[in-house]
């Protein structure tokens, strides 16, 4: 049997916060994932019909010009700024080659393949089929074996081989391997931890969260649809009795497929994520006029999270995105991580701002031991959420204070945060020459996680609706500071739209240029993300980045 192992990617030069990835010399079958599993985990067979999907990663016609406009259009200053594009003008000035994208599927549809989604970037191309048609058109077979985090995984049995007639035609394969089925990050508060907020089941009600982090009422109206990432649907209901309870306005909340696959709810926890996801954005701004939920259920996670993000990114509809999911970037593997980067790059371009949980095990980012960055959290393109402990004034639900979230003393999770083994410290976190982060123990050459931090411990969860779950409970984890976030982002953006702004679009820049003058942040110095692992201190840590926000405090510094 083939063993996965992790591969370290190489960056092209370029500027430093967008650079694009690829397979180190040491590793020449990375382009299929190379990702890292559990060491000893148990295999069983893959019987030849069991349905599989892939994503083939397509070179794009001008990736170093795609580089420099998604820099230049999220730099404040620049004459760029804010100018962003339409799928179509990505498509034609960067994305990969229209001749190129349909020999891809001509030749998916003679091996019985099935293509998926048609995008303008035209930067990948996902294809649904069986284990045994992609066993034939690989040269190798497949093993699967179960992990407790995230489930069901899949190995490789032999070294894939590229088919020859895909030479220069295909950069990377994701999906042939993966380290597990699912990406979840929540944890539900425990039956003996005391209650806090108002909030049945225990936790903060909606308007506890507004008033602990000072969210004025939504500036100019609800204007700002947001996306959420999902690995299944959710029950309706669910967030129509949590909406109702709190006498929060009816929303539309649209399910939307990605890839084929069902927006049926599924109760494996993945239902609970969901209802979180939605009920916490909407909870901070109850003016947000439509969430749209990126569903698919049927792939492993890294294929799932590809093509959400590439869907994402041709609909062009939600400008501010949420991601409650996560693996370790070993776990996630190169192929994977070198696909996402793409997709964000468009985004990036179409002023889409993407929020993604730091994750919940810790430095040591689970799946074994030592120091693990998270992935998608330690993209350069995306702002990872940390979580802390909140406490709140009994009487008034006034902001009291936060640390770091540590339980793992209790077996109930900690924030992640660390330093990326991928990616060279971005330029917005280098300030005056120096790395933000090298004051509390972070990296001055690699990127640094996680980028802010919002109420993530079970101990301090968030009140939701869930029939799977048994009806009024608390949940926590950075699953829950991620779509905190979205929220303000919604209504950070609207204030920027009525003084005549653009929209923040990629948030790092701006988020480092006013994050260093703390004005409108709760800076967080106590507590540590675990041993091994990081301290909170002054300033920016691997713990909570610049900490939680004071959104009155904070609107002034992004309406200028």
């Amino acid at each position: 049997m083939r063993t996965m192992r992790p591969a370290v990617l190489a960056i092209l030069p370029c500027a430093a916060m967008f650079a694009g990835a690829q397979a180190s010399a040491g590793a020449p079958d990375a382009m299929f994932g190379n990702v890292e599993a559990p060491a000893g985990a148990s295999r069983s067979a893959v019987a030849d019909d069991t349905p599989m999907s892939i994503v083939l990663s397509i070179p794009m016609r001008d990736r170093s010009g795609a580089q420099a406009y998604a820099a230049a259009v999220s730099q404040p200053g620049n004459a760029l700024y804010g100018r962003y594009l339409t799928p179509k003008e990505f498509g034609e000035r960067f994305g990969g080659d229209a001749a190129n994208y349909e020999y891809l599927r001509s030749w998916a549809a003679a091996q019985g393949l099935v293509a998926g989604e048609r995008t303008d970037a035209r930067t990948s191309l996902s294809l649904d089929g069986t284990a045994a048609q992609f066993a034939r058109v690989f040269s190798t077979g497949f093993a699967r074996f179960e992990t407790p985090e995230h489930g069901e995984g899949q190995v490789t049995l032999t070294a894939p081989r590229l088919p020859a007639e895909l030479a220069g035609r295909v950069e990377g394969v994701v999906g042939l391997d993966s380290a597990g089925r699912y990406g979840l990050m929540l944890h539900r508060k425990r039956a003996d931890a005391p209650d806090v907020g108002t909030g049945l089941g225990g936790g903060y009600a909606p308007a506890d969260i507004r008033t602990a982090y000072a969210v004025p009422a939504q500036v100019g109206g609800g204007t700002e649809i947001v996306g959420l990432f999902e690995q299944g649907g959710f029950f309706p209901n669910d967030v129509a009795t949590y909406r109702a309870q709190y006498k929060l306005p009816a929303i539309p909340v649209t399910p939307r497929s990605v890839n084929g696959a069902s927006t049926a709810p599924v109760a494996n926890g993945v239902d609970i994520e969901a209802v979180l996801d939605i009920d916490a954005a909407t909870g901070v701004n109850p003016a947000i006029p439509k969430i749209i939920v990126y569903e698919d259920g049927k792939d492993s996670f890294s294929v799932a999270l590809v093509d959400a993000f590439n869907a994402m990114a041709q609909d062009n509809t939600a400008k501010v995105i949420s991601v409650s999911y996560g693996q370790s970037e070993a776990a996630q593997g190169v192929s994977g991580i070198r696909a996402e980067n793409t997709a964000l790059m468009q985004l990036v371009t179409q002023g889409q701002t993407v929020f993604v949980s730091s994750g919940d095990s810790g430095a040591a980012g689970g799946n074994g031991s030592g120091l693990k960055a998270p992935d998608p959290g330690s993209q350069p393109l995306v702002t990872a959420v940390g979580g802390t402990r909140l406490r709140t004034n009994a009487a008034t639900q006034a902001y009291a204070s936060e640390v770091v979230w540590n339980d793992l003393a209790s077996g109930n999770g900690a924030t992640g945060g660390g330093v990326s083994k991928v990616w060279p410290i971005p330029d917005y976190q280098v300030v005056n020459g120096t790395s933000v982060a090298v004051a509390n123990g972070g990296s001055s050459t690699m990127r640094n996680v996680p980028d802010i931090a919002a109420d993530a411990s079970p101990f301090t969860g968030y009140s939701i609706y869930s029939q799977t779950a048994g009806g009024w409970v608390a949940y926590g984890g950075t699953s829950l500071a991620a779509p905190l976030w979205g929220g303000f982002a919604t209504i950070i953006n609207a204030a920027r739209v009525k003084a005549g702004l653009a929209r923040v679009g990629y948030f790092d820049p701006l988020l480092y240029k006013l994050g260093v003058t703390g004005k409108g942040f709760h800076g967080v110095k106590t507590g540590t993300n675990g041993s091994p692992g990081f301290k909170a201190g002054a300033g920016y840590d691997n713990c909570t980045g610049f900490g939680s926000v004071n959104l009155t405090k904070f609107l002034p510094t992004v309406t200028k």
